[in-house]
């Protein structure tokens, strides 16, 4: 009898803790993020003065053009993205949302492309592999269903026309954030 109590708990316990997995947003917005960084990593430069050439202006074709410099020559570090380039990835959403319609918002993909890379496009994640902002792997970026794979997978306009192209066809639940 015990045992079977302590089966049906567990079981409780187990469904209610992983309903919470991912914690929602909200939960985690009280987090200070900048100086959590500040703290592992005091070394760091101070976003604020970190300073990127500016992402090429979209056009406004079904197709997005590849960034004019090429990934590997773009910055590869691993610190915090500047609100510059943010901005640029916001448009960008934007502009692939008109492009791309799909029910969620232009925050879900703006929160998602954070909770993935940090807004960082050239991160690769060597136990996947998994690679640009939404962390993409190579298998899924040469699939079919994208029609922006002759495109480098660390392209961040191509990977986010890509999800918004993914999110059009529903395909939202790919993501673990």
């Amino acid at each position: 009898m015990r045992l079977l109590v302590v089966l049906i708990l567990g079981g409780i316990i187990g469904w209610i803790v992983g309903s919470l997995y991912p914690a929602p947003q909200a939960w985690l917005a009280w987090i200070n993020r900048p100086a959590i960084e500040e703290h592992l990593n005091p070394g760091a430069q101070d976003p604020a003065t970190t300073r990127s050439t500016p992402a090429p202006t979209p056009e406004s074709s079904a197709q997005p053009a590849p960034s004019s410099t090429p990934p590997s020559a773009q910055s590869s570090h691993r610190g915090p993205v500047d609100a510059q380039t943010l901005n640029q990835y916001r448009a960008w959403i934007h502009e692939a949302r008109q492009t791309h319609p799909y029910p969620d918002s232009e925050d879900r993909m703006y929160a998602l492309m954070m909770c993935e890379s940090r807004g960082q496009a050239t991160l690769v994640n060597p136990a996947g592999p998994y690679s640009g902002l939404f962390q993409y792997s190579s298998a899924t970026w040469r699939g079919a269903w994208n029609t922006y794979r002759d495109q480098s997978i660390l392209d961040p306009r191509a990977q986010i026309f890509a999800t918004a192209l993914a999110f059009q066809r529903h395909m939202q639940g790919q993501w673990g954030c």
